[in-house]
C-alpha cells in the first residue's frame, strides 16, 4: 500500500470523513501506520509506528525505508512531536515477528 504520508493531503480527507458524525467513528480510534516517512508525522493524527527491529542493521535489511530515514531518526520525531502536542497522546509500536530475523527464534 505504500506510505500514508506520501499521500497525506488525501489521507486527512479520509480520516475528516471517518470521524464526521455520519462516519461514526472516534478521531482516538483512526490511527495512520508508518514505517518511517518522517517529514511528515508532524500531522494531527494519531501514529502508529512500525519498528520491526532493533537495529538498523536488520531494519534495513527487512524495511528499505531505514536507509534514508533509519530507526534513531525515526524514534527522535516520535519524541520531539509528542513532547510538542498539547494534549496527552501515544503512539502505538507495532513489530512484526519474523523467525530467524529479528529475535523471533
Amino acid at each position: 500500500m505504500g506510505q500514508p504520508f506520501h499521500n497525506i493531503d488525501n489521507v486527512i480527507k479520509a480520516s475528516a470523513i471517518m470521524v464526521h458524525e455520519q462516519g461514526h467513528f472516534s478521531p482516538r480510534k483512526v490511527t495512520v501506520s508508518t514505517s518511517g516517512f518522517v517529514p511528515q508525522l508532524g500531522t494531527q493524527l494519531l501514529a502508529a509506528a512500525s519498528l520491526n527491529a532493533r537495529t538498523d542493521e536488520v531494519r534495513n535489511w527487512i524495511m528499505t525505508i531505514n536507509r534514508k530515514e533509519n530507526l534513531n531518526l525515526l524514534l527522535g520525531t516520535l519524541r520531539g512531536e509528542l513532547n510538542l502536542r498539547k494534549k496527552k497522546q501515544i503512539v502505538l509500536s507495532e513489530y512484526a515477528m519474523l523467525s530467524g530475523v529479528n529475535g523471533s527464534g
